[in-house]
C-alpha cells in the first residue's frame, strides 16, 4: 500500500495475483443471451505435446464451461465468449495462436449441436 495525492493505492503481490487469476478461471461463465443470433462461435486450440498437462486442463475447462466438442481440439458454442476465451489464454498462459475464436453463419449436419445446446432448428 502506498499513498500518492490523497489516494490510497493498493497492488497485489506475484501470490495474489495468482490467486486473483485462480478465483476468475473458477468463477468463470459464459453468459447466455435471451435469443440465439443462429452464429455458432467455435473455439479451437493447438497445444504442442511439451504443454500436455495444459492442454488436458484447458480442454477440462472447456467441457466444464459447457462447449459442445466438434472434434478433438474444436469445440462450439452459440453464443459470443470473447472475453472468457481471454480469461482462458491469460490463465494458462495461452497465445492467440493457441487458442482461436472462429464465428461462423452454419456448420453442416449441425442437429447434435442444436440438441445438445436445446436450440429449434
Amino acid at each position: 500500500m502506498n499513498y500518492a495525492h490523497g489516494q490510497l493505492h493498493i497492488s497485489l503481490t506475484k501470490e495474489g495475483k495468482e490467486k486473483a487469476k485462480k478465483y476468475a478461471i473458477d468463477s468463470l461463465e459464459i453468459k447466455k443471451t435471451k435469443s440465439w443470433d443462429n452464429q455458432w462461435h467455435l473455439l479451437i486450440f493447438d497445444i504442442s505435446d511439451k504443454h500436455k498437462i495444459k492442454r488436458e486442463a484447458l480442454r477440462g475447462k472447456i467441457k466444464e464451461l459447457g462447449l459442445f466438442q466438434l472434434q478433438k481440439s474444436v469445440w462450439a458454442y452459440p453464443y459470443e465468449f470473447f472475453k472468457e476465451a481471454d480469461t482462458l489464454r491469460d490463465f494458462f498462459g495461452l497465445t492467440k495462436d493457441e487458442i482461436q475464436i472462429i464465428t461462423a453463419t452454419k456448420i453442416e449436419n449441425d442437429h447434435k449441436m442444436r440438441s445438445f445446446f436445446n436450440l429449434k432448428s
